[in-house]
């Protein structure tokens, strides 16, 4: 009677005996479709089901979450009509490459992006069950979409670091083995100037490499939460002078104007720490400015918060590019100037330090008329 347990008398049997010992069952048809039903509503994953005519018969809580879109809102409705779904190349999987789409059976992985109803486009894994009748008509399919937006993301950095790495990195270790490398030649009588000389790039190149592999190392504990703040109360009128005239010191290009008014009130914060956002925004300004010109920091007060602002004559930011120039080894790329020198680390650890003392970062721009950058922080409080 083996052929039966699907519904048949043995599987009476088990459910007696199971009721017998006193342990409520259902039949296990059921069972299984509730179970079913149980592990897609709670999966991490978002779980699509069509049927044969593409109509949408699953659209479980992660599919929810991820589009916005929801459940009673997209079940019947043909899955095009529903989901907006694009290949790596940004354009739209029913048209270039969607298994169902295509009359395609089988199971199939397909990497893509999914557009969420507020607009954002989320990096997704897609994997494709689809079930045929023997005349290769769809039957139904299953599609499994996996949020891959993080691993996109850490695949991204490491292309980038790998980038950053290999063109900041041979600079200095080139010139360094070629400087070596010429002061060990047996062959040669060097002078003590040009011994000196190369010495001195050898260094130099050295203290380069030695300050890029800090700065990686420093915005690694950073992002680990391990801002360590030493609060006190800063009189940013004096830090921003102190700061700006160490800078102009060292550049001839450009004329730094301070502009505070006389009643500016005091922060809490810690000191080193502005200074460190100061002076990346102010050698920011100064590297997007090559033609020279004036670079303004000034200062505001309005209600609980303090604004100091940073702007430049330079080239100017894209709106587009607006929106990355805070991320992790974003760099600016100009037209005519290729991508702007740096690590790609100044402005990202800015916004890790201002965001520690509870204020906020962002840009003004247009590109050819300069930028802005404006940094708050709360007003100390009187005790």
């Amino acid at each position: 009677m083996r052929q039966e347990r699907n519904g048949g008398p043995a599987a009476s049997t088990t459910v007696e005996a199971n009721e017998s010992q006193g342990v409520p069952c259902e039949p296990p048809a059921r069972h299984v479709r509730t179970s079913s039903a149980a592990i897609i509503a709670l999966s991490a994953d978002g779980m699509l089901g069509v049927d044969g005519n593409h109509r949408i018969t699953v659209f479980n809580p992660a599919l929810e979450h991820f589009t916005g879109i929801r459940r009673e809102d997209a079940l019947g409705q043909l899955c095009r009509d529903v989901l907006r779904v694009y290949d790596n190349n940004d354009n739209p999987l029913c048209n270039s490459g969607c298994p169902l789409a295509a009359g395609e059976c089988g199971t199939f992985d397909i990497e893509g992006t999914m557009a969420t109803t507020e607009g954002h486009k989320l990096g997704v894994d897609l994997h494709f069950a689809v079930q045929c009748s023997r005349s290769g008509k769809l039957r139904r399919a299953v599609v499994n979409v996996r949020d891959a937006s993080k691993l996109q993301q850490v695949n991204h950095i490491r292309s980038v670091l790998l980038a950053l790495v290999s063109h900041e990195l041979q600079t200095p270790i080139s010139i360094i083995k070629a400087y070596a490398s010429t002061l060990a030649r047996s062959d040669a009588n060097w002078s003590e100037e040009l011994v000196r000389e190369k010495l001195g790039a050898i260094e130099e190149e050295s203290d380069r490499l030695s300050r890029l592999v800090s700065r990686l190392l420093y915005t690694t504990r950073l992002e680990a939460n391990a801002v360590s703040l030493n609060p006190m109360l800063i009189d940013l009128v004096k830090e921003s002078q102190r700061v700006a005239k160490r800078l102009a010191e060292l550049d001839e290009t450009h004329e730094l104007v301070v502009s505070f008014p006389g009643d500016f009130p005091p922060v809490m914060g810690d000191p080193e720490k502005i200074n460190e956002v100061l002076t990346n925004l102010i050698e920011n300004a100064m590297k997007f400015s090559p033609e020279g010109g004036t670079i303004t920091v000034e200062g505001t007060a309005a209600g609980d918060e303090v604004q100091v602002s940073i702007g430049d004559q330079g080239i100017g930011i894209s709106e587009a590019e607006q929106s990355r120039i805070f991320e992790r080894f974003y760099r600016v790329s100009e037209s005519g100037m290729g991508t702007v020198p740096g690590t790609g680390l100044g402005l990202h650890i800015c916004r890790i330090l201002v965001q520690a003392h509870g204020g906020r970062i962002w840009v003004e721009s247009r590109p050819g008329e300069g930028s802005r950058f404006t940094f708050s922080l709360p007003i100390a409080r009187e005790e």
